[in-house]
């Protein structure tokens, strides 16, 4: 007891601790008495002081933790180490360290703000999330390193000399060099087994003793030493060029995490009075499903899920830049700033399913949801090590007349060239790389099976509603036929409308009805024929269909009259809504909704990927024609149902295509089921969020971006995959047939390996190159 009260103040306190919300009158009234007539509004009540200890920045990636609360400690006999996450602890442990402490500026989480601060609202706008320098090795494997290349560097020297006794040096320092080479990559077995870990060691110690006894009885030079001493140099560089690729991919996966906050505020109402409620802290690992999180200014979002109530404008992903609205209803994803407003959000994913920290597991084979290459590396883990072994054992056999030593160093550069680390890079580093950079942009992956799948794709199906215009159609011109005054038939439908239910082209009529003078009358029956338009009964009986020319048609109502009129608005490339009262037709109204901002740059990129763009509405074909010129889509699949949607695309991939459909979670949802990809646009975090590809966005850019990201991985795992395979073909084919050396072996693996363990951090690059930030 007498330790604990000599303790620093700021290292005692509660675990729990309550911040109190009281609802109150605008006046100083008693909160259990509001005034009447007046407004509830929050009145903050300040929290009891909540022990801090001095920031320490973290181990790996450099954030500033608290000591207290951080997620995992290693300690030293220099001292402890503190890390904000337990990637980052692993991440430490294979040697990334601290280069820098970013400023908050640069992406510090809001969440180590205490909760009686207030926060800085020029934090809350961070700029997209920076890539960390390169880390150097840490000092146990810098000196692994460091004496590996010591004997490789006394072994190649030594073996200019012709005499078996420097010989028996040579290769035992070549040895010494392979065995660095393994203690240096020992974080290897855990991907591609200890079979496949050890081979290319076991190849160099085999081809330097080779070497010497070839030498010692009279059958060799020292140029098959120095080949040999090349091996090792080359097991040491390849496990260098691993440790050094790993880092970037790590990185971006790290900075997504950290963001995440370790705490969250849930609401605890209070029994002794209904009027009031306190927030407690509760560690993010604790929330569960369905239950309710309050997010204030300044806070980071711990889990995804949906408003419940308030308002908020916040940076929506770890990388925006610009903030955006969300209310009731809307979804958010983990990560997300807030920087004005308050909400109160039911959790819908938490934990390890969080779309952001799911990333982490797409590079692991094991997982259901894995990409076929990834499924295909798992395989080489198994069964690669025994499979070299194999192939080795049969080039003794075919080159077995060449005498003891040929054969015995052509198996060896066999083991040298074995092409599963480089198999297992390719497969997993673009895949991992891929999907953390596109989280940090707010397009969410589901797995990395969606990954792969929407890497597939050839032809992308979209509404052009919303998605290339913007959805908000304005009334442009009100053509009347027949008898009547024309502002009575403009009544008629802007009631029906309305009363029909929510829609952009009810809003616009009773926008120009209002801009009018227009008083609304009333209507009977008002019914939403979907993709057709609506239908009701006016006061006086008589009945009132507004719509397209198919739904008139189908009411027996001729519309001929309209149809010059009809002709010319479609050609313009705007809309046509026929209205009919009585059977007869009376009004044309013409709408026309503007192209939306960076339409006409994503279908360029989606071309740019020689990718074939369909467009399938319920408009009529004469506005999406003249739309889709312009664009130079040259596919159209006008007045479809939104049912008839989805058989469209289901004919495509009857067709052989691979389609995706980009599109909205409610309105589009027959034809985004019925894809091989959907990618549902401002979806991302919400229930409607478990398609292949979800987005925080509603920019058809980001959609863009993300079938161009799956794509990139897609080609970079392939191209390095190719490589790999086809070099250690070529190593089999000329070590059986005797014209290759365990030292040229081991060159052509080290180039290869060069290329295929940075498929991932060379991915990230051309990301950030191709792929400006517009948010």
């Amino acid at each position: 007891m007498d330790r604990w009260r000599r303790m620093p103040a700021t290292f005692r306190g509660a675990r729990r601790v309550q911040v109190g919300v009281r609802y109150a009158a605008v006046s100083t009234q008693n909160a259990s008495q509001p005034a009447a007539g007046k407004p509830l509004v929050p009145v903050r009540v300040p929290p009891p002081g909540r022990p801090l200890a001095p920031a320490q920045p973290c181990g790996a990636c450099g954030l500033d933790v608290d000591p207290l609360r951080a997620q995992a400690v290693l300690a030293f006999e220099d001292g402890l180490r503190f890390f904000c996450a337990d990637t980052c602890k692993q991440a430490y442990r294979r040697g990334a360290r601290t280069r820098r402490r970013p400023t908050p500026s640069t992406g510090t989480p809001m969440a180590h703000t205490p909760a009686s601060a207030t926060p800085n609202p020029s934090a809350a706008t961070s700029a997209p999330l920076p890539m960390l320098a390169p880390q150097p090795l840490p000092p146990e494997q810098a000196r692994w390193l460091l004496a590996g290349g010591v004997g490789v560097t006394f072994a190649i020297l030594l073996s200019l000399f012709n005499q078996p006794r420097i010989a028996l040096v040579s290769a035992l320092m070549s040895s010494a060099g392979a065995a660095a080479a393994l203690r240096l990559s020992v974080l290897q077995i855990a991907d591609i087994g200890v079979i496949g870990w050890a081979l290319g060691p076991v190849g160099v110690v085999g081809a330097a003793f080779a070497a010497y006894s070839a030498l010692a009885h009279g059958m060799g030079s020292g140029l098959a030493l120095f080949g040999a001493a090349l091996a090792a140099a080359a097991m040491l560089a390849r496990a260098y060029f691993d440790a050094e690729a790993r880092q970037p991919v790590e990185q971006a996966v790290a900075q997504l995490l950290a963001r995440l906050p370790r705490e969250v505020h849930m609401p605890v109402k209070d029994a002794s009075d209904a009027l009031a409620i306190s927030v407690e802290r509760v560690e993010t690992g604790k929330v569960r499903t369905g239950e309710e999180i309050i997010a204030l200014k300044g806070h980071v979002i711990a889990v995804d899920g949906v408003v419940q109530a308030g308002e908020a404008d916040l940076l929506p992903y770890p990388g925006a830049t610009t903030t955006i609205r969300r209310k009731v209803g809307d979804p958010l994803l983990a990560g997300a700033t807030v920087v004005d407003g308050g909400l109160r959000m039911l959790a819908t994913r938490v934990g390890d399913d969080r779309a952001l920290v799911r990333i982490a597991r797409f590079g692991t084979p094991a997982e259901r949801d894995a990409a076929p290459l990834l499924r295909m590396s798992a395989e080489l883990r198994r069964w690669g090590g025994l499979s070299v072994i194999a192939l080795s054992l049969g080039v003794i056999a075919v080159a077995g007349n060449r005498g003891l030593f040929v054969p015995l160093s052509a198996a060896c550069a066999v083991l040298i060239a074995a092409p599963l680390l480089s198999l297992r890079r390719a497969t997993q580093w673009p895949c991992v790389g891929a999907a953390a950079t596109a989280g940090a942009r707010g397009i969410v992956f589901q797995n990395a099976a969606a990954l792969d799948l929407a890497g597939h794709v050839t032809m992308v199906a979209m509404s052009p509603h919303r998605t290339l215009t913007e959805g908000n159609p304005e009334v442009v011109e009100v053509v009347s036929l027949g008898d009547g005054e024309s502002d009575e038939v403009l009544a008629l439908v802007a009631s029906a409308e309305q009363a029909a239910g929510e829609h952009p082209i009810a809003r616009a009529i009773a926008n120009f009805a209002a801009l009018k003078g227009v008083a609304s009358v009333e209507v009977r029956r008002a019914v939403n024929v979907p993709g057709r338009g609506v239908t009701a009964i006016a006061k006086g009986g008589e009945e009132v269909i507004i719509g397209s020319r198919r739904l008139l048609l189908d009411h027996g109502v001729s519309v001929a009259t309209a149809d010059a009129d009809a002709e010319r608005a479609e050609t313009a490339g705007r809309t046509a809504i026929f209205v009919s009262v009585a059977g007869k037709m009376r009004a044309l109204l013409t709408l026309q909704d503007h192209l939306r901002v960076g339409a006409r740059a994503a279908i360029q990129r989606m071309f740019d990927m020689d990718l074939e763009v369909v467009l399938l509405t319920g408009d009529q074909r004469g506005p999406i024609e003249e739309l889709a010129a312009g664009l130079d889509i040259a596919h159209v699949k006008a007045e479809l149902l939104p049912e008839e949607r989805g058989h469209e695309v289901t004919s495509l991939r009857e067709a052989g295509a691979r389609v995706a459909v980009i599109g909205y979670p409610i309105e589009d949802d027959a034809a985004l089921c019925a894809a091989d990809v959907g990618i549902a646009l401002g979806a991302a975090g919400g229930p409607a969020g478990e398609k292949a590809v979800a987005l925080v966005s509603e920019d058809v850019r980001d959609a863009a971006a993300a079938l161009w990201i799956a794509h990139a991985a897609r080609d970079g795992a392939l191209r390095a995959t190719r490589l790999a395979f086809l070099a250690f073909a070529a190593v089999v084919a000329a070590a059986a047939t005797g014209l290759i050396e365990p030292g040229v072996a081991a060159v052509l693996t080290m180039l290869v390996d060069g290329y295929a363990v940075r498929a991932g951090a060379r991915l990230l690059h051309r990301i950030a190159l191709r792929l400006p930030a517009w948010t």
